[in-house]
């Protein structure tokens, strides 16, 4: 079995997007089912993991982790972790890739560094001009007045975001009142320095070694928070080591699945009023501790999760320990 994975969880049956992923040499595609997924799914070359195998897996998370959520994708995460994992790409199901989808970065490499004075930087604006942000990033920082520093360094980026054209990933109040399809120019790659954060999602994600422990999904928020919240706490943690995030120029098309706007707007509200409060939460924790394996009690006790959610944590650490990655 090959070294490179690429994780997936899809209630629908083979894709455009799969089907291609599928055809990839030297990487084996992990497709996680939930309980809406076609019990006929098959496709060639997809390891399918089937709700009956999922149970059989040796993951003290299984105990824990609720159906019908995206963070089942934390299964696909630890069974490439299983298998002897190098990388780990993970998308959806509606991101079709394009030929150049291969050229990924190393972790170490020579980029341009961007340290935001105000703690925020919009990585899409490194890459077009038009009026668009991701989703999860504040609000109030869409059109504050920022000082941007930018060098040419030596970065290490063991998480890597490529963009998505067409329908990229942004919040319900854009597609509700903007909505323009957008097609990113190609650029050089854009580093985040340490203290300065862009939301980072699960669509176009290429994660190495150093960062696995930092996939874990929370499964006891809404599904528009869970890959947002994820990617603002690896990024505070990666910046603890001197790491960072590495955003890339798009690699993959987004033919979107239906979504119902207001919906998506309400599963969001905290994304639009408490991401300037995490990264606080997050700071106050580091300053005293920089043991990862703490933080989600911390994030209890400041009601960013529930209490599920420390008891599933605990869980995707000891299957952490149990394949010596922690």
């Amino acid at each position: 079995m090959p070294k490179n994975f690429i994780v997936i969880t899809s209630i629908n049956p083979p894709t455009e997007a799969l089907k291609k992923f599928s055809l990839m040499p030297d990487w084996q595609v992990v497709l996680v089912a939930d309980l809406k997924t076609p019990k006929d799914w098959q496709l060639k070359n997809v390891k399918f993991l089937s709700v009956e195998e999922q149970k059989t897996l040796p993951f003290t998370i299984l105990k824990y982790l609720p159906w019908n959520h995206y963070a089942r994708k934390n299964i696909g995460y630890l069974y490439a972790m299983l298998q002897g994992a190098e990388l780990i790409y993970e998308t959806d199901d509606d991101n079709i890739p394009y030929d150049s989808w291969h050229d990924f970065h190393p972790v170490q490499l020579q980029a341009q560094a961007y340290t935001s004075s105000n703690k925020f930087f919009n990585a899409y604006s490194s890459f077009c001009e038009a009026n668009i942000w991701p989703r999860g990033f504040p609000l109030t920082a869409i059109h504050s007045l920022t000082e941007v520093q930018i060098a040419n360094d030596f970065v290490s980026a063991p998480v890597q975001q490529g963009l998505a054209d067409l329908d990229p990933d942004v919040d319900a109040i854009y597609r509700l009142t903007i909505g323009k399809e957008v097609k990113f120019s190609q650029r050089k790659p854009v580093f985040l320095a340490p203290g300065t954060y862009c939301p980072f999602n699960s669509q176009n994600t290429l994660w190495y070694p150093d960062a696995f422990q930092y996939m874990y999904l929370p499964a006891f928020v809404f599904n528009r928070l869970t890959d947002i919240w994820r990617g603002y706490i690896a990024q505070h943690f990666l910046h603890q080591k001197a790491q960072g995030v590495l955003f890339c120029n798009a690699s993959v098309y987004q033919e979107r699945n239906y979504h119902k706007l207001l919906h998506d707007f309400i599963e969001e509200i905290d994304l639009y009023t408490r991401t300037e409060e995490l990264i606080t939460v997050l700071t106050e924790y580091t300053s005293h501790s920089q043991d990862f394996t703490g933080v989600m009690q911390h994030l209890h006790q400041h009601h960013f999760v529930k209490d599920e959610e420390v008891v599933l944590f605990d869980a995707w650490l000891e299957d952490l320990r149990s394949l010596g990655l922690v």
